[in-house]
């Protein structure tokens, strides 16, 4: 899951071997490998899913949520500090400002427990309306691909955020290349690699494969060509980036 209000890492394949990765680090920027030929099906409709908001249904049903607490709470809140005297400590007073205390801090457990459940729920539509918008453009579409590519063009049109990191394998050297995002997604018809791509500011540090964490060659095998870092991998790739090199 994408995290809210944390930089993310993400390791992006942008070629094998080839002129694309090349590109990525003596121009500054990066796009993804294999499915640049999908993207450009879409042209300008990739820039209007950039701009809806992924999480739609859950600010929805957060409203409701929220109104139905609020309205409850100033009811029995009302009733509490009613006839209160204010001029003596009473017991039966703190007693319910602890229960209403409690209450607010039940209700904000159950946000946090609702609000990961919507943005599941938002990221399985999301990726299912890629999938179908994928499908009635590819005459014979690779069942086993099609939700790789999906999450994979979604992960790059909206989750990729400012400020994020970015460690692109540089496969022939065995190097990764690790740099900051600087742009949002933008589309350019017609620009052959540079038409789906985001601005990165790179690293001054090329690091080895070997010396990367454990289990970074695997991600190299997976079929997506985007993968969002868990910890404590998150955490290695921040700690070689020094902030003043950027």
């Amino acid at each position: 899951m994408v995290r809210e209000h944390r930089n993310n890492v993400w390791v992006v394949r942008t070629g094998y071997c080839g002129v694309q990765e090349k590109s990525c680090i003596e121009r500054d920027f990066i796009s993804f490998d294999l499915n640049l030929h999908v993207m450009d099906l879409f042209g300008d409709e990739l820039m209007d899913i950039k701009h809806q908001s992924p999480n739609y249904k859950k600010y929805m049903h957060f409203g409701d949520k929220y109104r139905e607490f609020d309205q409850k709470f100033r009811k029995e809140f009302e009733d509490a500090i009613k006839n209160v005297d204010y001029s003596a400590e009473r017991p039966e007073m703190v007693k319910k400002m602890k229960r209403l205390n409690s209450k607010l801090q039940q209700f904000d457990d159950e946000v946090k427990q609702f609000d990961a459940t919507m943005h599941e729920f938002d990221e399985f539509e999301r990726v299912e309306q890629m999938k179908k918008a994928l499908l009635a453009r590819l005459s014979t579409p690779p069942v086993d691909l099609l939700d790789v590519w999906a999450k994979d063009v979604l992960h790059f049109v909206n989750d990729i955020r400012i400020f994020d990191l970015i460690a692109i394998p540089l496969m022939c050297e065995r190097q990764v290349a690790i740099g900051r995002v600087r742009d949002n997604y933008k589309y350019r018809e017609g620009k052959g690699v540079l038409s789906h791509s985001r601005k990165v500011d790179w690293h001054d540090t090329r690091v080895p494969f070997e010396n990367m964490f454990h289990g970074f060659e695997d991600i190299l095998e997976l079929p997506s060509s985007i993968t969002l870092l868990d910890e404590p991998d998150r955490e290695f790739v921040l700690g070689i980036v020094v902030d003043d090199t950027f």
